[in-house]
């Protein structure tokens, strides 16, 4: 086999879940506290037209992974499993050489929780399987989806999104530095897939302090008079058709407090780049699978 001429790059992937992609200081945001997300923006490109094809999590990461639109792959649901028959570009990095690792969160459902990738140190925090019971988040129940308990419950404190996390980055970071260290030079195809800054609306107590008094309300706080019949049945069932301003606002901070220590977490994996001298042949790539309105709209 005749040897590449220039080297292959690494490839750091970092996705995280549910980050609107306007809560960025490089998107005009003056309040969001974005530092190393808008270096990676600052140094390379932002797609400042791209679009997710799915508002729900699983869909849209399984478009992710094979780059069909959901009809396309049969899947609109959170309980959808696609078919592992479908390809994905971690099959196609495969067959190029690399070995695709993820490191957190995939939200795949089904007995395939590879897709391509070959090694996963940490899973998932929800089930692997529709139909079964979610984990439980003790005092924070019912808060992770879009129902009045995750607005009413927000604030500072602790969730176990934000351990996972923890772990995450830990996990990524001792990747980094044993590839850096080891003899092995083929480059590396890392995903570090987060939770934050996906509800609960916890964040870290500094982090809310910092973001508190400076968000403000919502710039269209009401749905629109010609609301679809669905979205209002919808806001009914989720018991959202009336939020108390306060309670908003401080959902709204502490979405901005995730986003801070998320923006954290990346600036970790970017200075064990630069530490281990990695970042000179690394292509790093920033990607959320959808945004959240936090209180636009209603």
């Amino acid at each position: 086999m005749a040897e590449h001429k220039h080297p292959r790059p690494n490839i750091l992937y970092i996705f995280s879940d549910q980050h609107a992609a306007r809560v960025l200081r490089c998107d005009g945001d003056p309040v969001a506290e974005t530092p190393n997300l808008d270096t990676i923006a600052k140094d390379g490109i932002r797609f400042s037209r791209a679009y997710c094809p799915s508002p729900v999590c699983l869909p849209s990461r399984m478009s992710m992974l094979t780059g069909l639109c959901p009809a396309e792959q049969t899947c609109w649901t959170n309980d959808d499993i696609l078919d592992s028959g479908r390809p994905t570009w971690l099959h196609g990095l495969g067959a190029a050489g690399y070995q695709p690792i993820l490191i957190g969160r995939m939200h795949s459902l089904g007995p395939d929780q590879l897709r391509g990738y070959v090694s996963r140190p940490i899973g998932d925090h929800s089930p692997n399987w529709p139909g079964v019971a979610r984990r439980s988040l003790g005092a924070l129940q019912k808060t992770s989806g879009p129902f009045r308990e995750s607005i009413e419950t927000s604030g500072p404190g602790q969730s176990s999104y934000r351990v996972m996390d923890q772990d995450v980055v830990k996990a990524c970071v001792a990747f980094l530095k044993d590839h850096a260290s080891s003899q092995d030079k083929a480059p590396f195809c890392l995903t570090a897939s987060f939770m934050l800054p996906h509800p609960p609306y916890v964040s870290d107590p500094d982090d809310f302090a910092s973001m508190n008094g400076r968000v403000g309300a919502p710039k269209m706080p009401h749905p629109p008079n010609a609301e679809h019949p669905w979205i209002r049945e919808w806001r009914k069932t989720k018991g959202i058709q009336h939020v108390v301003d306060a309670d908003v606002l401080r959902a709204r901070t502490s979405y901005y407090g995730l986003i801070r220590e998320l923006d954290r977490n990346v600036g970790q994996l970017l200075a064990t780049l630069d530490d281990t001298g990695l970042a000179q042949n690394t292509l790093v790539v920033y990607v959320s699978d959808h945004g959240d309105h936090i209180g636009e709209r209603g």
